[in-house]
């Protein structure tokens, strides 16, 4: 029974380290998307935006698929959540100058 919930504190304890953004328990919070790629994002993102046609996977267009295949499955899940925030914040910039 012990060894049970040691796997499952040890689980949790990743899990909550991944929620906080962290690769592991003692583990530096690494940038995934560093500030001289805002720019070429923010380009990306406002060609998606100006197309004619609906597009259905705008995540899929920014995800830059080097980094992304060199990364563990928690470094993934990261670099997702990270890109899917920075394409929102992207967004509503890119909606401000528009109305502007």
């Amino acid at each position: 029974m012990k060894n049970k919930n040691d796997l499952l504190k040890r689980l949790v304890k990743q899990a909550k380290c991944r929620l906080r953004g962290e690769s592991s328990p003692r583990g530096e919070n690494v940038k995934l998307i560093s500030k001289t790629e805002d720019d070429a994002l923010y380009e990306k993102v406002v060609t998606i935006l100006n197309e004619e046609e609906e597009v259905l996977d705008p995540i899929a267009r920014l995800m830059d698929m080097t980094k992304y295949k060199k990364l563990d499955q928690a470094g993934k899940e990261r670099y997702f959540f990270a890109l899917v925030n920075k394409y929102r914040d992207l967004k509503d910039r890119y909606v401000k100058e528009k109305r502007a």
